[in-house]
């Protein structure tokens, strides 16, 4: 894991952040501003600002299929009713985004990525999991450490409905504890790798933003 001192943050998030811990200097607030999910909108996404790189796949479910392969010793090729009938978690947290702003208390429902890991018997030799957004370009990764918390998700679900198409669906990557942009949008892929120490770049890492998202 890479050096908290080391870490280099895109200039967006940089500037961000820094507005965000003035406001705080000068009105004594919180540093990160956090929405209640209440109230005003769809329940599901009431608070939330829709960021993307590019647009993701129209979800069809008879043709969906979300891939696990790499170093794991039983490639899975799963439909959207398979996936779901793997063991289900449900975990309350808050969401936080490094432009200065985040989402109290929301609940995710998916499987847990090591139920995955799990099914697809992992190869010792892996030691990070590379998440594939469908629209072709975005990606991220975790450590192993990462992937296998209990809280850590692919999550179909968000405070209790379907997750929403600009949200995702049918599945997103929750990384409870880390800033949104770890949390993949549209995951139709996992790699198991082995990358080493320098880990893996994905969209944001490759612009300046760290691997280490920890909040």
């Amino acid at each position: 894991m890479s050096d908290p001192g080391d870490k280099h943050i895109g200039r967006r998030a940089f500037i961000g952040l820094v507005i965000a811990g003035l406001a705080a200097l000068f009105l004594g607030r919180e540093v990160v501003p956090r929405l209640s999910t209440g109230g005003g909108g769809s329940s599901s996404t009431a608070g939330f600002r829709i960021n993307t790189v590019a647009p993701g796949a129209v979800f069809e479910e008879a043709s969906w299929r979300l891939v696990v392969d790499g170093l794991v010793r039983r490639p899975l090729e799963l439909g959207f009713a398979q996936f779901k009938a793997l063991p289900r978690s449900t975990f309350r947290r808050d969401f936080l985004c490094v432009e200065g702003w985040g989402v109290e208390d929301v609940e995710w429902t998916g499987v847990a990525v090591r139920e995955l890991l799990k099914a697809a018997d992992l190869d010792p030799r892996a030691d990070h999991l590379v998440f594939y957004s469908s629209d072709g370009v975005y990606t991220d990764s975790l450590t192993l450490d990462e992937a296998l918390r209990p809280d850590t998700l692919l999550a179909y679900e968000v405070n209790g409905e379907s997750l929403p198409d600009k949200m995702g669906r049918p599945l997103r990557l929750v990384l409870p504890g880390s800033y949104g942009y770890k949390y993949v949008k549209w995951v139709v892929r996992v790699e198991a790798i082995a990358a080493g120490p320098e880990g893996y770049k994905g969209y944001w890492e490759k612009r300046g933003y760290p691997a280490d998202a920890t909040i």
